[in-house]
Formats: structure tokens, C-alpha cells, sequence
């Protein structure tokens, strides 16, 4: 089972492209120092992007960010099934700063791990522009650009990374599609509609007042899976 969820997780985390700021203060505000062009995760300010699950996974996610992406929250509703196996999901995973927050709202309990992608953004500080950023994210995570492709009337570009099996369409480094094969497991990311600008509603990027969060160390839990799926 844990190598299921491993496998689950792995999917799950490059699905989309997440990353937290590493220069903000003690208040949550971005320091002095701060690049502002670093904290550029998207091209885009703001947004919302609506999504359909399908494959071993069947349902509907949906996307909100804003800051250019420095803030986000995901919300999805879906059913994973697998040799037999079924298990519905509904969860919401949110980034804002530091912190890394995965949500059980049938259970109304969560997790607050650091930000996994501070390291990241940590060895990526050179690159200032939200482009060069991206693409280096990317890159870091083992992704390979194959061509160009217009999908929903963007112009995206398609990346492979090989060692999970996952193609991904990326517009403005958001990702509107994704196809990934792994372990006997295939899971479609595809956009239906995509929201550009405006605001957000504060309240998606909150946590629900029931809920009981948990720290944990994400470290030590993927150290522990990946010795146990050698």
C-alpha cells in the first residue's frame, strides 16, 4: 500500500509546478531583498483554472492563484481507482509563503509541511525573471522541452520527463494538460476553462476553521518510502 501511495504522491507533485517564497519576512511579506521579478512563479498575476481528471483518476480539479503564483490553492474532487482498488478524493492542497498545506475536507484534519520547493528556489536564485525561472524548474525536475503545441488557444510549450512517465503542455508556466504513466497507474490532466486576471476570492486560500493540522516532516517520510520501494 505505501508503494501505492508513493507512487500516488509522485504523481500528485508533478502535476503541477509548486513553489513557495523563500525571501519573506517574519510578518509573511516579501523582504526587502527579495527579487521581485523572482517571485514571479506564473506569467500570469492571477487566475482560475478549471480542470477534468481522467484515467485512474476520474474528477474535477480546480486551480487558484494569485501574486503571480506566489499564493495558490487547489481543489479537487475525484475517485482513484486501481486494480480493484477505489478511494475517493476530496482534498485541497494551499501554498501561501513558507508553507505547504494538504487538506482532508472529508475528515477535516491537514497537514503543514514546509514548502518542499524552498531548496529549490534557494539554488534557482540567479534567475530573475519568471521565464528563465520556470524553465529552470523545469529542467531541475528532469523535464526535456519536445516541441510546441496550441492547446484552448494557447501557445504551449511540451515538456517529457521520461523517468515518470508525464508529458506536460505549459502555458506561462502554468500547466493546462498532463498525461502521466507510472507503475501501472495513468492519470489525464486536462483545462476546460482558464480565468485570466481579476481577483480571487481571499477566502480559497484559507484554512477551513474545523480542521486539525498536523506538522510534518515531508523529508523524512519520502526518505522513508524511497527506501522502501528499492
Amino acid at each position: 500500500m505505501k508503494k501505492l501511495l508513493f507512487s500516488i504522491t509522485l504523481i500528485t507533485a508533478i502535476t503541477f509546478l509548486r513553489c513557495g517564497d523563500s525571501n519573506k519576512d517574519e510578518t509573511g511579506n516579501p523582504g526587502k531583498d527579495s527579487s521581485i521579478e523572482l517571485q514571479k512563479r506564473y506569467g500570469v498575476k492571477s487566475g482560475v483554472i478549471e480542470y477534468v481528471l481522467s484515467g485512474s483518476q476520474e474528477g474535477t480539479k480546480t486551480l487558484y492563484f494569485d501574486s503571480w503564483g506566489m499564493r495558490q490553492a487547489e481543489y479537487t474532487r475525484s475517485v482513484f481507482t486501481i486494480k480493484g482498488f477505489t478511494k475517493p478524493i476530496n482534498v485541497v492542497s494551499i501554498i501561501d509563503g513558507e508553507y505547504q498545506y494538504n487538506i482532508n475536507m472529508d475528515q477535516n484534519s491537514g497537514t503543514r509541511t514546509r514548502n518542499p520547493i524552498l531548496r529549490t528556489m534557494e539554488q534557482l536564485k540567479d534567475q530573475k525573471s519568471f521565464n528563465e525561472f520556470g524553465e529552470q524548474m523545469l529542467l531541475n525536475m528532469g523535464a526535456n522541452k519536445i516541441g510546441s503545441e496550441d492547446f484552448l488557444g494557447k501557445s504551449c510549450d511540451v515538456y517529457e520527463m521520461k523517468s515518470t512517465g508525464t508529458k506536460l503542455w505549459v502555458w506561462e508556466w502554468l500547466t493546462l494538460k498532463s498525461i502521466t504513466q507510472s507503475r501501472g497507474i495513468e492519470i489525464n490532466l486536462t483545462a476546460t476553462r482558464i480565468n485570466e486576471g481579476g481577483s480571487v476570492p481571499s477566502e480559497k486560500f484559507k484554512i477551513p476553521e474545523k480542521v486539525v493540522l498536523n506538522e510534518v516532516d515531508l523529508d523524512n517520510i519520502e526518505n522513508e518510502m524511497r527506501e522502501e520501494n528499492k
